[in-house]
């Protein structure tokens, strides 16, 4: 009996170290910012707006996460409002979707699971096109499709709204650096965490030479 015991304390062992270990695999795999090439710039600015992350099971009915929930419907209010000024000035509006396919990452936390309800775009966010690009790692770009759809529509500037700020909006945000694209964050369209570490984001991103303006101040620059 004793030996049974051990025997299976022994596999338990070796199933969380195993689940522990593919996590970190996970994490610093997602964490990867891909290069690209570079775009040629152009005088003529023509913006994309990126809407990252917006989804049930972050901002939805099935977050798990009490900071984005909370501050959901005010987020998603600006976002359509930005969505629908976008849309009037013939402004790309690519939505962008986090999937989890990893088994093991789904068995701690399937809230995003590929397939799954969790993965769908919020409810009450606005779709007004079919650019829909599905990602498994921080880096939108990871997918090449959203790298086509930017080339293809001549995109030279991208407008950020969406989460967090400190993962996925950051990392696609250096990648897109890494492609010469202009970036700008409109600063009451964007979440992090908390107040604190999105303030602190805003700031690192200031100080790299991005623009960060509010939701009024983009209106007032496209219908200029």
């Amino acid at each position: 009996m004793k030996k049974l015991i051990l025997s299976i304390i022994s596999i338990l062992i070796l199933i969380v170290v195993i689940i522990i270990a593919n996590f970190v695999i996970a994490e610093k795999n997602g964490a990867v910012i891909s290069k690209g090439k570079p775009i040629i710039k152009k005088s003529v600015i023509k913006q994309a707006l990126l809407v990252i992350d917006i989804q049930e099971g972050l901002t939805g009915k099935l977050a798990t996460n009490n900071d984005y929930a909370t501050e959901s419907d005010e987020l998603i209010t600006n976002v359509n409002q930005i969505i629908d000024s976008s849309t009037r000035k013939n402004i790309p509006v690519i939505y962008i979707k986090n999937e989890v396919s990893n088994f093991l990452i789904n068995i701690l936390n399937s809230s995003l699971a590929k397939g799954s309800r969790g993965a769908e775009l919020d409810s009450r966010l606005k779709v007004v096109s079919n650019y829909i690009i599905n990602k498994d790692k921080n880096d939108a770009f990871s997918n090449p499709l959203l790298d086509s759809i930017l080339i293809k529509n001549d995109i030279n500037k991208l407008m950020f709204v969406g989460l967090d700020l400190a993962y996925c909006v950051n990392s696609t945000i250096q990648a897109a650096n890494n492609r010469n694209y202009d970036i700008c964050l409109i600063n009451d369209a964007v979440l992090s965490e908390s107040d604190t570490l999105k303030n602190e984001m805003l700031g690192k991103f200031k100080q790299s030479g991005y623009e960060v303006i509010s939701s009024k101040e983009y209106f007032e620059s496209v219908n200029q």
